[in-house]
């Protein structure tokens, strides 16, 4: 992306169950959706007997992708990518489907499962970098389980036993359909016990599952990305969801009507899996297909570049009244935490570049909105604990060291020294951002820095009259935050 010129571009993804498009909008290294609308029209469901898609779902796909098409035109046709998968891939009139939606205006492609499963493990990759493990992708049609290792993709294959085609093959009866799961995962060499020790979890179905999970436990944060479970825990929602009646799973909150009869079979498979790999946790990614097929398209160059430090400059961009104040004040403040590892330097680094976001906002809500900001923006290439410590780092750069907080249970996933790490590190924040105001060039040669005799601010003496009453008090606040002496060091 340069300046901030928007660099749209779009994919229609035209599954067994849905037909969605998403508008990517941001960096090119961690695009945002700023449109994601699907229909569940359900191609893969109720094929006819001759293998032929069912009229009526592809009459809903084609006035779903004619609604699309004039979104697009709305947007000034960005690039966009059109993929059909398993359903449009194995029914018999698929090539007469795909003529129709040319004739649309779709430049649509049928990927083979194989294309599925890489795309499917390089959209993890993108919003997960050190992602390490067997990504599986649950469509409507089928499972596509593929290892990632170093930023790369491994072995690969492409089941059939996506819940639509498992309800096709067993009847509807959930012990034949444990059956063929078991059948098709055992086929499967590359899923030898012990292999794998991360399952992450691509498709609405799974994402669904883990949801009721973040329900049950009362989950103090709604972003599903990076919600990491134990197995046993995805074992036992998984039981639940396969007893539950259509009718209990209907008040389910945020599960869609019509996605509530595959679950009980998403939720067989998934648990066959994870038993099956022996593996010891799940992760659920906001990265799939799409976003590998976006990813694919990068240069290595690109593909080199965080995800998340372009995302948090890009929202700088967009909400601080000086982007670059946010490089200038990490400038100031890292020597302070100097002992830290590399991941959590990272992490500082994040949370300095959005030091300003709240700027535009009322005084009294700054703190606030910076936190909400940081807990709910669609960042990846984080943990859920380091979204709550950026989020309360900015909360405490814009109120302080504060007896009060705003979301007590999301504070509480960072432990004692996690939480002083961040109060310390917002309180160096606000003190740089107090110092000199939206102007990193005034900070040019600053540096906090710390040693057992006390807390240096170290600057050259042409800033000392920088250092006014309100600059003063809050380095006095940060230095008590590290239980230290203030020495000032001004130089020539």
């Amino acid at each position: 992306m340069t300046g901030d010129k928007p660099l749209r571009r779009a994919v229609v993804d035209i599954g067994s169950n849905s037909v969605r498009l998403v508008i990517f909008d941001g960096p090119v290294r961690a695009p945002m959706a700023i449109c994601n609308e699907k229909a569940l029209c359900g191609l893969g469901r109720d094929m006819m007997d001759d293998g032929s898609l069912n009229p009526a779902s592809v009459a809903d796909a084609i006035a779903t992708l004619k609604r699309f098409r004039l979104v697009l035109r709305a947007y000034d046709d960005p690039q966009t990518q059109t993929f059909a998968t398993s359903a449009v891939r194995e029914a018999k009139d698929g090539d007469v489907f795909v003529s129709a939606i040319r004739n649309l205006g779709y430049d649509v492609s049928i990927i083979s499962g194989a294309e599925e499963a890489e795309l499917a493990a390089l959209g993890v990759i993108a919003v997960e970098p050190v992602a390490r493990g067997l990504v599986g992708d649950m469509g409507g049609g089928s499972l596509e389980l593929i290892s990632i290792k170093k930023g790369a993709a491994g072995q690969g294959v492409s089941l059939p036993i996506g819940p639509l085609s498992l309800m096709r093959a067993s009847g509807g009866d959930s012990q034949t359909a444990q059956k063929l799961i078991e059948s098709a995962l055992k086929s499967t060499k590359f899923l030898r016990r012990g292999n794998f020790d991360s399952l992450y979890t691509v498709g609405g179905a799974w994402r669904s599952i883990a949801r009721i999970h973040m329900n049950l436990k009362q989950y103090p944060m709604s972003v599903l990305h990076h919600y990491e479970l134990p197995v046993a825990s995805a074992v036992e929602v998984c039981d639940l969801v396969a007893r539950q009646s259509r009718r209990s799973l209907e008040e389910v909150p945020g599960i869609s009507r019509k996605r509530i009869d595959t679950l009980p079979f998403a939720a067989i498979a998934l648990k066959t899996l994870l038993i099956e790999m022996n593996a010891s946790r799940l992760i659920v990614s906001a990265g799939g297909v799409r976003e590998g097929l976006l990813y694919k398209a990068l240069s290595s160059e690109q593909r080199k570049a965080d995800p998340l430090l372009e995302a948090c400059r890009f929202y700088s961009r967009r909400f601080s009244p000086e982007p670059s104040f946010g490089a200038a004040a990490f400038s100031v403040v890292s020597p302070l935490f100097i002992d830290q590892s590399s991941i959590q330097k990272r992490i500082l680094q994040a949370a300095s570049e959005l030091v300003d976001i709240a700027a535009f906002s009322h005084p009294d809500l700054r703190g606030r909105q910076a936190f909400d900001t940081a807990l709910s923006a669609p960042f990846v290439g984080i943990t859920h604990k380091e979204r709550v410590w950026i989020a309360y780092a900015l909360y405490c750069r814009y109120r302080g060291r504060n007896s009060s907080f705003p979301n007590e249970q999301a504070i509480s996933l960072l432990d004692w020294d996690e939480q002083q790490s961040a109060t310390q590190a917002g309180l160096a924040l606000r003190f740089a951002a107090t110092l000199a105001p939206k102007s990193p060039r005034l900070l040019k040669r600053c540096t906090l820095t710390k040693t057992n005799d006390g807390l240096s601010f170290n600057a050259p003496s042409k800033h000392d009259a920088l250092l006014g009453e309100t600059p003063r008090k809050r380095l006095d606040a940060l230095a008590a935050a590290f239980e230290l002496p203030v020495i000032l060091n001004f130089s020539t």
